[in-house]
């Protein structure tokens, strides 16, 4: 028997979730990179980057108030788009949560291998990932107070490197702005979207949050301040506080030696704490979501049934927190490029947002019955604005991460198309056993009705 899962998500916990999956790795280990690319003009780059996610915060809102369910995203797209789209686009979601959990763990690695010379940077990558998978199998309440207490001390390590460092800042080096051209600078706003990705997270766990329709707005709203005030922060030290060419060639933990040339030593071994809080916060919060999204395939039955098993002591879906912890280990084996990496989110993130924006767009006379019960709705014109802006936004950016590396984009299109061939031999393999696969997604699960009623 499928248990239920539980809703002990509070604000703050809703929070610290967001918060943690959004600052992640690419504040600390794409920085320098992004910095070699476009120079002093970072830190614009990644205040201008809040643009596609705080368009896209105005359908999760949306979505949040209407459809406060586990996996709400490919719920919405599979209903008011087609059973097709939904799944390819899950499998879009999926790709992204793995490709961020990969890159988080190289990075992870690369910090312990600072303090810890020698280290097997595979075996610790690995060894991260099956570190939370067990917390998350252990269930959502452990979760919580192993999120928020990770999200207080990475809040604290970034506050120690952003506050004094605002009063070191060289004004030669924050200039020429753009010394390598406003091409530079798109590549980045682009690449820089990665760091964003963390907001669709919040309406897939939506079945395990506390009085969800008041919840999900709020934590949406204070969340993006949060994550805006410090990486501007963040990245506005970093290029000011030595030359951004020297900086881009030191890795991923440029970050550390910049604070050593203000901070004293114990100092910078606190930011390196908060660095490495933020990527095991972004992998803790990841798990949960990519759990949470094969457990909505199982029960629609795109994946066999065993994989929407609630673990009974737990009450945590725990044959599909195993799966995606075995995938994320296979991924991290590949060793790819974390711009790579970056790039594989950014494609997948903005498919998600065109079709979760036009799809929440549709609810009001796709889905009525549940529209009509949210807790508060946008007028006409806002409910336009924010899905044309929103897809609009979203396909430049896809566009311009295909210009930086068509070939990363090429491999992404490949995994669409084996979405899109999965889905037919599904859909097929199920026929044979009595089940229309299309009818059958077209109509709202018993567990969401289930859900929603408990409101």
């Amino acid at each position: 028997m499928q248990g239920k899962l539980q809703r002990s998500l509070s604000l703050g916990g809703s929070v610290a979730l967001i918060v943690g999956m959004v600052i992640g790795a690419s504040i600390f280990v794409l920085v320098p990179a992004l910095a070699g690319m476009t120079g002093p003009s970072l830190y614009i780059a990644y205040a201008v980057s809040v643009i596609p996610a705080l368009l896209a915060s105005l359908y999760l809102m949306q979505l949040g108030g209407a459809l406060p369910v586990t996996g709400a995203g490919y719920i919405i797209i599979t209903r008011l788009i087609s059973p097709m789209v939904g799944v390819v686009m899950s499998l879009a979601a999926v790709i992204s949560i793995i490709s961020t959990i990969c890159l988080v763990a190289w990075g992870f690695a690369q910090y312990i291998a600072v303090y810890i010379p020698g280290i097997s940077l595979m075996g610790c990558a690995v060894g991260i990932i099956i570190f939370f998978g067990l917390i998350n199998w252990m269930g959502v309440k452990i979760f919580e107070w192993v999120q928020v207490l990770m999200f207080l001390l990475l809040i604290a390590g970034m506050l120690i490197f952003a506050i004094p460092g605002l009063f070191h800042i060289h004004p030669e080096y924050l200039v020429p702005l753009f010394p390598n051209g406003m091409g530079k600078f798109i590549t980045v706003i682009a690449v820089a979207t990665f760091s964003w990705a963390g907001f669709i997270c919040i309406t897939e766990v939506a079945g395990e949050i506390k009085n969800p329709k008041k919840t999900i707005p709020l934590a949406i709203i204070i969340s993006l301040f949060i994550v805006l005030v410090l990486y501007t922060a963040q990245t506005y030290v970093f290029v000011g506080t030595a030359p951004w060419a020297e900086s881009s060639k030191l890795g991923p933990t440029a970050v550390l030696v910049n604070a050593r040339t203000f901070l004293p030593e114990w100092l910078v071994t606190m930011i390196a704490v908060g660095a490495i809080l933020a990527m095991t916060t972004t992998i803790n919060a990841l798990m949960l979501l990519a759990a949470r999204e094969a457990l909505a395939w199982s029960r629609d039955q795109v994946l066999p049934i065993v994989f929407s098993r609630i673990n009974k002591r737990f009450n945590t879906p725990e044959v599909t927190i195993l799966l995606m912890t075995l995938v994320s280990i296979i991924g991290v084996s590949f060793a790819a490029s974390l711009e790579k990496y970056a790039l594989m989110v950014v494609f997948a993130t903005m498919l998600l947002q065109i079709f979760g924006a036009i799809a929440v767009w549709r609810m009001p006379k796709g889905m009525p019955d549940v529209y009509n019960k949210a807790l508060f709705k946008f007028s006409p014109f806002w409910r336009h604005f924010s899905m044309i802006a929103c897809v609009a936004v979203s396909g430049l950016l896809f566009l311009f991460g295909w210009l930086a590396d068509y070939k990363t984009g090429i491999v992404f299109t490949g995994l669409m198309l084996f979405g899109v061939v999965y889905w037919f031999w599904r859909r097929a393999y199920v026929k044979k056993q009595g089940v229309e696969l299309d009818s059958s997604l077209l109509k709202v699960g018993q567990e969401t009705l289930a859900e929603l009623e408990e409101l």
